[in-house]
């Protein structure tokens, strides 16, 4: 799967419509927990507010946490060199952030599930 742009609500609509929706999201929560941090999403709510939930919760770590961000990017496996920080606003750096964290989690996940089938 690759998207032909940098966006969280297509790429989630894509992840969405694979029946990998459930794990994806309960992924988020589980890294999220890992690091300390809770977050309110949950399987059965639309992709459309996952997104909006996951980015307000990155932009808060990023303004009020950064260590904690930081430590989620690590948990995750998402390389800091990805995102960039220079001449961006925190709230486009936390949208990029979403972009790269659902990404590699769906990797993880779609992964998983091959692993699994064979």
């Amino acid at each position: 799967m690759a998207p032909r742009e940098e966006n969280s609500l297509l790429l989630i609509a894509e992840i969405s419509g694979v029946r990998l929706y459930k794990s994806l999201v309960l992924q988020i929560k589980k890294d999220f927990e890992m690091i300390g941090q809770a977050i309110a999403i949950s399987e059965f709510m639309p992709p459309e507010i996952v997104v909006k939930e996951l980015q307000l919760q990155v932009h808060h770590l990023l303004q009020h946490n950064f260590n904690a961000y930081l430590q989620l990017l690590y948990r995750v496996d998402v390389p800091e060199h990805l995102i960039g920080f220079t001449g961006q606003d925190s709230r486009h750096i936390a949208e990029r952030a979403v972009f790269f964290i659902l990404k590699r989690e769906y990797e993880k996940v779609q992964g998983r599930a091959n692993f699994t089938k064979e």
